[in-house]
């Protein structure tokens, strides 16, 4: 199966977490897995910056990965990232492909 759509979710502490934080994140990364769609999802932590991590979802199709924005699990992280006041940036990429149509256009 084909990556067809991408995600990241950029998470920039700019107060100390507690050592559970990216236990945490992980474990939301690893539930996404099993979402349906879902080719694979990853969290990385960066080497620069001790309070920046990134979320990645690989997706099968562009509505599989709409879909899982307004799931409960995603709802779930978010409202804690709030809650650990993080800075948050998102992004979606889905390629345009000039011979096939796209989800939603």
């Amino acid at each position: 199966m084909h990556i067809t759509a991408v995600n990241t979710l950029e998470i920039r502490s700019f107060e100390d977490v507690d050592p559970v934080f990216e236990t945490r994140l992980q474990a939301f990364a690893a539930s996404f897995v099993e979402v349906p769609g879902c080719l694979g999802y990853v969290m990385n932590r960066s080497r620069a910056e001790a309070n920046l991590w990134i979320l990645s979802g690989y997706w099968a199709t562009t509505s599989d990965m709409t879909t899982h924005f307004s799931s409960t699990s995603m709802t779930a992280l978010v409202n804690a990232l709030i809650e650990a006041r993080a800075n948050l940036t998102f992004a979606s990429f889905t390629p345009v492909l000039t011979d096939t149509p796209q989800d939603g256009v």
